[in-house]
């Protein structure tokens, strides 16, 4: 490409003459953003000119798609959604200095950014993004359109993978390469589908029924009867519709008790109806207790952040960290490494273990899909916390799990079946559900390592956890 100290303008308006000059930088005028890849022009910044949201909507999605600019400076000039003014840089600067000092400042970070390193992937993507971007801070905007009504519209247009912008941010976080600034909100979710767009209704506590009403209730002392007040009147007089005692004086013959509420459909009276939470995407309801509690925080890079947008640090730190999951990459290369050591003809020994879960959908069907993760990750730290400091492992999916066990023999992994039938015990909910999980191994030795590579290993352990006939731990 082309490299210049350039600006290219977007916009729909073409000027009579495709280049301008704009703080001492020549401008490139284009259309859209494909007729923008053709120029082969790298630009210093972009500015999208137009008064046509969707125009400017659809060029900034573009830009940060596009893995050669998506961590551009991208100003706007005209109208733009709120969504869509989350991706961009803001209002085009009001004199060229400011636009000049913008353009030095972003190319400063720029330099030590392009010197470490070419990964395009997601996550190096944004940290990029907001280290380009001093004192950046990632925010949610309220969407009532959206699913789980927060949005990170930075998340959308830079992952290219349509993956969860929450669980995207979660694992940079735990990964340590963003921290939280504020927290801007608490809202309840959906168990089954993460919705935040619950209805809260009263049902009757006996039959479930909405069809509820307050009404003054009257308590028979003679016969116990509690039931609404018209139901003893009769005439001027109020009488007990079941032992037809005359109730005449409040104290004596009868009280009004607390229950104030009548269910039309079962008679049941009761003080308060039970609450209970509508999602309006599936449909589905659930006892409030069942919601899941979501945090919405805003974000910005940590040290270990800034460092990894460089190229410096970040996963790599966490590679040996004891009692964590690998990175699956990272994984591939240790069992590589393993794989070396016992063809050397050593003593040395280890063995690979896979589990799969083999009842994801009934789980989800009988637990949500929010307490089902939360039971998974609460199973998979379990376990890791059973392994000792030298055994590694990694989550190759939600529902695999591999793990490397140095020196292990038949007895180790004897011991392994034994903590797995513990675990599956305490993981077994009060409605009975509880995950049941496929175990599949491998013993190394320096003669059955000989011909192995990782790849081929993982994958034929993968072959035998897909086979229903492999021993199940439930």
């Amino acid at each position: 490409m082309e490299s210049s100290n350039d600006i290219v303008i977007l916009t729909q308006a073409r000027p009579r003459s495709p280049r301008l000059v704009i703080a001492g930088c020549v401008a490139h005028c284009h259309a859209d953003y494909h007729e923008f890849q053709r120029s082969q022009v790298t630009p210093a910044a972009f500015i999208v000119k137009s008064d046509d949201e969707h125009y400017a909507g659809g060029c900034l999605r573009q830009l940060r798609r596009d893995p050669d600019h998506a961590t551009a400076l991208a100003f706007i000039d005209g109208a733009a959604s709120d969504a869509d003014r989350h991706i961009g840089d803001g209002a085009l600067p009001g004199s060229a200095a400011l636009l000049i000092e913008r353009i030095e400042q972003w190319r400063s970070r720029e330099r030590a950014v392009r010197s470490k390193g070419d990964n395009r992937g997601p996550d190096a993507m944004l940290l990029e993004y907001m280290w380009l971007r001093p004192g950046y801070v990632l925010e949610p905007l309220a969407d009532w359109q959206y699913l789980r009504r927060y949005r990170y519209p930075v998340l959308e247009a830079l992952d290219r993978s349509e993956s969860d912008p929450m669980t995207w941010i979660h694992g940079l976080d735990k990964h340590g390469l963003i921290e939280r600034v504020a927290l801007r909100d608490r809202q309840r979710e959906c168990d089954f589908c993460g919705s935040a767009h619950l209805n809260f209704v009263d049902v009757c506590p006996n039959c479930r029924s909405i069809d509820i009403d307050q009404h003054t209730a009257l308590h028979c002392f003679t016969c116990g009867l509690v039931a609404p007040e018209e139901r003893y009147i009769k005439g001027e007089h109020r009488i007990c519709p079941k032992c037809g005692t005359r109730l005449r004086h409040i104290g004596s013959d009868y009280d009004r008790p607390l229950e104030t509420n009548l269910c039309l459909a079962c008679d049941h009276v009761f003080v308060e109806g039970e609450v209970e939470a509508r999602c309006a995407v599936c449909k589905r309801s659930m006892p409030t207790t069942r919601l899941r509690l979501h945090k919405i925080h805003s974000w910005r890079l940590s040290g270990r952040g800034c460092l990894t947008a460089q190229g410096d640090g970040g996963h790599g730190q966490t590679l040996f960290e004891p009692r964590q999951y690998l990175p699956y990459p990272h994984f591939l290369g240790s069992l590589d490494w393993a794989l070396k050591l016992a063809r050397e003809g050593s003593h040395f020994g280890f063995a690979v273990a896979g589990l799969h879960l083999a009842n994801m959908a009934e789980l989800n069907q009988a637990l949500g899909v929010g307490r089902t993760a939360e039971l998974l990750d609460a199973f998979a730290d379990r376990l890791r916390e059973s392994l000792s400091d030298a055994d590694l492992a990694t989550r190759a999916d939600p529902e695999t799990i591999v793990v490397l066990l140095p020196h292990a023999d038949r007895k180790r992994l004897a011991a392994l079946h034994q903590t797995m039938r513990r675990l599956v015990a305490q993981s077994v909910q009060e409605n009975a559900a509880g995950p049941s999980w496929r175990i599949a191994e491998h013993l190394l030795t320096a003669k059955s390592a000989r011909d192995e590579d990782s790849a081929t290993l993982l994958r034929r352990l993968r072959s035998r956890l897909a086979d229903n006939a492999t021993q199940q731990v439930a």
